[in-house]
């Protein structure tokens, strides 16, 4: 998910970009946090994360050397991101990619798969049956199946036409940190565009139901689907022999991502996940974890957030009431604590969306997987 979704532009996401219009746009500075950088996990275990969140989000890439090639988890969000990651893993090790498993369906997972298969053509494709489909369907992912003129410059126009919104939010920002985040905004956009022009949703060529082994003597890989979460597909790669568990965006630090969540789900398949014996938690999106604390965190907003959603709509509340209602600061404040620039994402990424899944839920009606959540 992106930026642009949360704000009602969803189709932006997934449109291919030309640089952007405007003359030398300033593009992000290193300490913007949208560059990746990687992380040595394990030997022979990588992370390429972005260091810090960013509202223009590309999802983790974990890297995982096996004797005769390498797996990745997850492509990277766009063409621009993946060239950058296939720069690094060529940095990493001389072996090629074998495969590429896509922990679920939204774009800034997947979006980068088309530039990884330029470099190894052979690697297989690998996703749960539910998010194998989401890749195939146009109605989920509104993106081409190869690059297209008219799609790149109607992503530009999107570009441009919100630019002046992110402008004005940083005129009228209250604190410095709002206004450096604006700033950065800005600029990531800007590389954003030029990231995505020729962007491609690609489908996998391997789907599974419960379970997918990739055997090696010294780092195997078992792909599992623990049930829905984030996701209707949702899954997570487990490394036996070094403990590590990558999540996908089951668990997203620091903030949450709650579109299209499944919040009864959720909470069951967080207990799976505690469940392993990892030593080492790889999230969606964030820094690697090396204890439960900010699983249980989301579980216990995930069960809080149904508390609080549940008697507010079997009293016949719409829904944007049951959300003017819901404890904004008992579900902020152990995420983000009083970060003004923190807590307007926090509620834009977590809070709105899953009080609205909640509410589905709690009306008995269906969640569906949408770019918007819907």
């Amino acid at each position: 998910m992106t930026l642009l979704a949360r704000t009602g532009l969803a189709a932006a996401l997934v449109l291919g970009s030309a640089a952007t219009a405007r003359p030398a746009p300033e593009l992000p500075r290193p300490d913007d946090g949208y560059f990746q950088e990687t992380v040595k996990v394990a030997p022979g275990v990588w992370l390429l994360m972005e260091p810090k969140f960013v509202p223009q989000p590309i999802g983790n890439v974990t890297v995982i050397e096996q004797a005769d090639g390498l797996v990745l988890i997850d492509a990277g969000g766009s063409p621009g991101s993946a060239r950058r990651i296939v720069h690094a893993i060529k940095g990493l090790s001389p072996k090629p990619v074998k495969a590429v498993v896509i922990t679920h369906w939204h774009g800034d997972h997947p979006q980068g798969l088309s530039e990884v298969l330029k470099v190894w053509p052979r690697a297989r494709t690998i996703a749960t049956r539910a998010t194998q489909a989401h890749l195939r369907t146009d109605s989920t992912m509104n993106t081409p199946a190869a690059p297209d003129m008219a799609a790149n410059a109607a992503f530009q126009k999107r570009i441009q036409d919100f630019l002046p919104y992110v402008r004005r939010m940083g005129a009228e920002a209250k604190t410095p940190g709002e206004k450096a985040g604006w700033a950065a905004t800005e600029r990531l956009l800007h590389q954003y565009a030029r990231d995505m022009d020729g962007a491609v949703t690609l489908p996998v060529s391997e789907g599974f139901e419960d379970r997918l082994d990739l055997p090696d003597a010294k780092a195997p890989v078992e792909i599992h689907f623990l049930g829905r979460a984030n996701t209707d597909g949702d899954a997570v790669a487990w490394l036996p022999k070094q403990k590590i568990l990558i999540t996908g965006d089951i668990v997203v630090a620091p903030i949450p991502f709650g579109f299209g969540g499944y919040p009864a789900d959720w909470i069951e398949t967080l207990g799976k996940v505690e469940a392993y014996d990892f030593k080492v938690l790889i999230p969606g999106h964030g820094a690697p974890q090396r204890d439960r604390a900010y699983v249980g965190k989301v579980r216990a907003a995930l069960t809080d957030v149904r508390a609080q959603v549940a008697p507010l709509a079997a009293s016949g509340l719409a829904l944007k009431d049951v959300q003017a209602k819901v404890d904004v600061e008992r579900q902020a404040r152990p995420f983000v604590g009083d970060d003004p620039w923190l807590r307007r994402w926090f509620v834009d990424d977590w809070l709105s969306p899953i009080v609205a899944s909640a509410y589905k839920e709690a009306k008995g009606q269906p969640i569906v997987q949408s770019l918007r959540g819907e």
